[in-house]
């Protein structure tokens, strides 16, 4: 019978440890396996493992298998789906789309037009354009309206009645909810201009015109 020095019985110990942790460092099965049967060699032959301790140690092996194998598989199906909605979002280039965003582009032609959707009736909706910085630029302001969607359009007027330059400008709707003012989100009609699928993950984005990107999943409608 092999006799294993002390270090050598320590050390099988340590390997066994860090094998118990390995699924959140990365061990696959074949590693698994090997740091157990190192355990069983070094094991006190006076005080051997007992059977639950195999029977657990297995266990552990068979889930770590598992869940590798469903991480694996899960990463496939998010990969083929990713695929296969960028082949079909590709359709959308050249076409109008309405998105869930907080800005829109103003261009030479046509200026930034969209919806809220009031939850409940009011005596006043406004739809504020703001630069980057923050700044309001101008106001387009609606009156009393019915709950619902409520569309709305900027022509690139300022507060003072100029033209404002083409670019990308941010909306914040407000509208009066009894005797408070409160936010709301905006849908913004876009024309997209190409489809890309970014590397670090999120989906399938839509270019726009003018610049700036949508996600796919934050489509209204298309046109």
């Amino acid at each position: 019978m092999e006799i294993r020095t002390v270090e050598q019985y320590q050390q099988a110990k340590a390997d066994a440890a860090k094998a118990k942790r390995g699924g959140e460092s990365g061990l696959g099965q074949d590693d698994f396996l090997r740091l157990m049967m190192e355990q069983m060699k070094a094991q006190d032959p006076f005080n051997p493992m007992d059977n639950t301790q195999f029977i657990s140690q297995m266990a552990q092996l068979t889930s770590v298998s598992s869940i590798s194998e469903m991480n694996n598989n899960f990463s496939n199906y998010l990969g083929s789906l990713n695929q296969t909605q960028f082949v079909n979002a590709s359709n959308l280039v050249g076409r109008e789309v309405l998105s869930a965003a907080d800005f829109g582009v103003l261009d030479g032609n046509k200026g930034i037009s969209g919806q809220v959707d009031l939850p409940n009736s009011t005596n006043a909706l406004d739809i504020e354009i703001l630069a980057p910085t923050g700044e309001v630029m101008g106001r387009v302001s609606m009156g009393p309206q019915g709950a619902g969607p409520v569309p709305f359009e900027w022509d690139g007027a300022g507060l003072n009645g100029e033209q404002l330059p083409a670019g990308k400008y941010y909306l914040r709707a407000n509208y009066l909810n009894g005797g408070s003012v409160e936010q709301l989100s905006t849908q913004v009609n876009f024309e997209v201009r190409s489809v890309s699928l970014p590397t670090a993950g999120g989906g399938v984005h839509l270019e726009l015109n003018g610049g700036g990107t949508v996600k796919l999943s934050d489509l209204v409608s298309v046109s």
